[in-house]
C-alpha cells in the first residue's frame, strides 16, 4: 500500500522520506564510540520501503515494514523488503520500481546482503525505465538500493546526516553527506560482478560520476 506522496520528482522522495524513516522507533542507535551504543545496537531496528513510479508519473514511497531477517549472531540488521508494492490503485504491471528504502541503525556501509538483494530485485523489475522527473520528462531513472544514516549523538532526536548508494546499471557505490545545508556525493568504489553470485568491490575515492543520478 503507499505510505506517503506522491512527489514529482525521486529526489523530493528522498528527502522526505530520510526523516521519516530515521525518525521510526529504535531506527538509530547512536555513534559507535557513545558509551550507551551497545544497548541501543540490539533494540535497533531496521525499516524499509519501495520508492515506486506510478501511470501518474509521480513518485510514492510504499508503508514501512520491520520485518527483519533472523541473525543469531546479533552482528547486523537487516529489513526484509517484499519484492512488489500492493497498490490497488493501479495495475501491478504499470509500477516501476525505483529505489528500495532502509535504515542503517549507524553510519554503516552497504553490506554483502544490501548489495545482493537489489540485483535480485532488479533481475524481477527490470534496472532502468524512462520516466518523468520533475520538469523533465523522458529520463532514464536507474534502479539503486539506498540506507540512511545519522551521526547524531541522540537517538531520541536523529537527524538525516546521509546515506549510502548502489545503483547495479552503473556499478557505484556511493556515500550522499548533508553537511551545512548541502548535499554531496562521493564514489566509494565500483562493484565488478564475476557470475551472477559472486563479485568484488574496488575501492575508489573520487567525486561521483554522473552526479545527477539519484541525487537528492
Amino acid at each position: 500500500m503507499p505510505g506517503f506522496g506522491p512527489f514529482d520528482s525521486y529526489s523530493d522522495a528522498v528527502l522526505a522520506a530520510c526523516p521519516a524513516i530515521l525518525s521510526k522507533p529504535n531506527a538509530t542507535a547512536g555513534r559507535v564510540q557513545d558509551q550507551d551504543f551497545p544497548l541501543r545496537w540490539r533494540i535497533s531496528r531496521e525499516y524499509c520501503a519501495w520508492l515506486y513510479y506510478t501511470p501518474d508519473h509521480k513518485y510514492e514511497m510504499s508503508n514501512l515494514t520491520d520485518q527483519s531477517k533472523p541473525d543469531d549472531l546479533d552482528r547486523k540488521r537487516s529489513c526484509a523488503l517484499p519484492s512488489v508494492v500492493d497498490d490497488q490503485r493501479y495495475p501491478p504491471d504499470s509500477l516501476k520500481y525505483v529505489f528500495a528504502l532502509h535504515n542503517h541503525p549507524y553510519a554503516a556501509a552497504l553490506s554483502d546482503d544490501d548489495i545482493r538483494a537489489i540485483v535480485a530485485k532488479g533481475r524481477i523489475h527490470g534496472f532502468e525505465f524512462q520516466g518523468r522527473n520533475g520538469t523533465l520528462e523522458n529520463q532514464s531513472v536507474k534502479l539503486a538500493i539506498i540506507a540512511f544514516f545519522s551521526n547524531s549523538s541522540d537517538p531520541e532526536h536523529p537527524t538525516c546526516d546521509g546515506f549510502f548508494q548502489y545503483i547495479p546499471l552503473a556499478g557505484q557505490l556511493r556515500k550522499w553527506t548533508h553537511t551545512r545545508g548541502e548535499w554531496r556525493c562521493q564514489q566509494t568504489g565500483t562493484i565488478k560482478w564475476l557470475n551472477d553470485v559472486d563479485y568484488r568491490i574496488e575501492k575508489k575515492t573520487a567525486p561521483c560520476q554522473n552526479f545527477a543520478e539519484g541525487a537528492p
